[in-house]
């Protein structure tokens, strides 16, 4: 065998063949490395040229096999053997191969170093990267004699065979039972072909050491494993790398998230954090309480929200909470909801953030408020006011009226009075018209006064009621027959004659019905009043109208003969209404919707009018 001849500068080159492995191309680094000319051999077989005589098998192109491999799985052909030089020497070489597309081969030999050269810098290469390496490695016989430390290792607890007295100054005396019992694990594990000691897998531990310097306890992950049936180290290794900082970071990130998930539990609004795929990553426990789920907030998570959340069921209107979030998901920024009503009766309003990360969404944000004791002191104030203001035009119309009807009274008793005065000696016949004017005003102005002092003590809540158990529609239909005796308009009343009995005054009821007849009948005149008595929803309603709506200029609260007028007449009626724990709605001017007086079957009652 020709003699070897040294590693070539140039250590790699390509050359292309056609399908019969004739040489097409041979570069100038092929030229270097097997000491060929180009013009010599373009057109000549690459087998023969570079495969040494002794490795050929007879056939025309010794490299045959390699270009058949790549036809294979593979789709390359891959082979160690020396490559000839032209100086007749050999040349440790890698032969690659691998098909061209128009047909052919590329062929790329790689010199190799002389496997001693090899050995030796595999040895270098280790010892480069072991001398480098924090890690602390100790080697120790099955038996527990040292044989061999790291670098590291010397750096932690000196050179030579570590001592008791040594292990005793790094070592935690907490993790000395930890360490022997991984060591005597590894030791005893069975070989694998029967026996003992063998490499299984080994567990990571965290220790505490000391530092080099004597410092404070650090923490190491220890590794001991069973090396014993490899050749090149046949002992039991420990091994360990300082992760304080990690573990460090690790317990600062798991203290952020404590204090994170302690901070959100305690809310009392419901918080949710949602993946870019609205699949649940964080909930607590106030979430299902606020929007009334009974899904409790670890079963959320990893799930789409929707799906254990279905807003058909929740909320009383899902459709406008569906536009609601696709319309902040597509704007993409904070954004404050609207309120929705659940379906159990509540209120809440929701917020929404997104997540960045990156400049991309990484997920959302979403925050639910219970706002159902505000929503509802804001609209009762709304009502409060709008009743305010419904009263201060009816008072304001009561005070005209109520003007207009003492005046008229108490000008022709003055006006009476004085003629009676100036002349004593008047006929007995104007007298005595005199006299009756007098009396009759007299007792209008006492009427006027009594409802006056009715109205009082019905709002002021000093006039007692004498409650019993009645059937609504009997009373309304008494208050008809009352009002149709001294009226010719025709009263129609209609409405279904079931349900509950309710505890009511009857005579201040009828009151109260009498006095939105006349009040229609006084807006209406000349027209039919129709009257509906209807049960629905544990409450009763009656309501009072007219089929024809108020003519342009007409108006709902007119001066009449009795008392101070509707304006009196419906303030009257409204207090006896509240008096009862009912509502009484009015009919708003120019459409033809009637009055309406709204009782619930268990009115909530003073103890005094029980």
């Amino acid at each position: 065998m020709e003699p070897a001849t040294p590693v070539p500068t140039i250590p790699l080159a390509a050359v292309t063949v056609d399908a019969d492995g004739r040489v097409l191309t041979f570069p100038r680094s092929a030229e270097l490395l097997l000491g060929h000319a180009r013009s010599e051999v373009l057109g000549r077989t690459l087998g023969e040229l570079i495969v040494p005589a002794r490795l050929r098998d007879g056939t025309d192109d010794p490299l045959g096999p390699l270009y058949d491999a790549c036809a294979g799985p593979d789709g390359e052909g891959h082979r160690e053997l020396p490559a000839r030089h032209a100086d007749g020497s050999e040349i440790p070489a890698d032969l690659l191969v691998t098909p061209l597309n128009g047909g052919g081969y590329t062929v790329v030999v790689a010199a190799l170093a002389p496997r001693a050269d090899v050995r030796r810098q595999s040895e270098w290469f280790h010892r480069a990267l072991v001398g480098r390496s924090p890690v602390v490695m100790l080697v120790f016989d099955p038996d527990g004699r040292w044989r061999w430390s790291s670098p590291a290792a010397v750096r932690l607890i000196g050179p030579g065979a570590p001592s008791t007295e040594a292990a005793a100054s790094i070592v935690h005396p907490e993790d000395f039972g930890t360490i022997r019992t991984l060591f005597a694990a590894a030791v005893d594990a069975p070989l694998p072909g029967g026996g003992r000691l063998s490499g299984a897998e080994p567990e990571t531990v965290e220790v505490r050491l000391r530092g080099p310097n004597g410092t404070d306890w650090r923490c190491y992950a220890l590794t001991i494993q069973n090396l014993v049936d490899e050749p090149a180290v046949e002992g039991i290794v420990i091994y360990a790398i300082d992760v304080t900082r990690a573990v460090d970071a690790e317990r600062r990130e798991q203290l952020h998230s404590a204090r994170i998930d302690t901070l959100i539990g305690s809310l009392r609004v419901g918080i949710l954090v949602e993946d870019p795929d609205r699949r649940a990553v964080m909930a607590n426990t106030a979430l299902p309480r606020v929007i009334g789920s009974p899904v409790p907030a670890e079963r959320l998570i990893g799930e789409h929200t929707a799906e254990l959340l279905p807003p058909a069921e929740l909320f009383a209107d899902p459709a406008a909470l569906r536009e609601e979030t696709l319309r902040f998901l597509e704007q993409g920024r904070p954004a404050s909801g609207t309120e929705f009503t659940l379906t159990n009766g509540r209120v809440i309003a929701r917020d929404y953030a997104p997540i960045h990360f990156d400049g991309a969404v990484a997920g959302h944000l979403w925050v639910v408020r219970d706002v159902t004791d505000q929503a509802t002191i804001r609209r009762g104030l709304e009502e409060r006011n709008r009743v305010l203001a419904e009263v201060a035009t009816l008072k304001t119309e009561f005070v005209a009226a109520a003007s207009h009807e003492l005046r008229t009274p108490l000008t022709s008793i003055a006006t009476f009075s004085q003629m009676l005065a100036e002349e004593p000696e008047a006929p007995g016949d104007q007298r005595q018209i005199a006299l009756e004017a007098i009396a009759r005003n007299a007792n209008r102005t006492l009427r006027i006064v009594d409802d006056l002092l009715t109205l009082a003590g019905l709002e002021g809540g000093t006039l007692p009621l004498v409650l019993r158990g009645v059937h609504l529609p009997d009373v309304v239909g008494e208050a008809v027959d009352a009002f149709a005796e001294h009226s010719e308009v025709t009263v129609d009343l209609a409405g279904n004659a079931t349900g509950p009995m309710l505890r009511v005054d009857p005579a201040r009821f009828r009151q109260a019905v009498e006095a939105l007849l006349t009040i229609v009948a006084t807006a209406h005149a000349g027209t039919r009043i129709d009257v509906r008595v209807t049960f629905a929803a544990a409450h009763w309603t009656v309501r009072v109208g007219s089929p024809s709506a108020l003519a342009a200029g007409d108006h709902l609260f007119t001066t009449g003969d009795r008392g101070a007028g509707n304006a009196l007449s419906f303030l009257i009626a409204r207090a006896i209404v509240s008096r009862h724990g009912g509502q009484l709605a009015t009919p708003r001017g120019g459409q033809t919707d009637a009055f309406a007086i709204s009782l619930p079957v268990r009115p909530h009652l003073p103890e005094a009018d029980a």
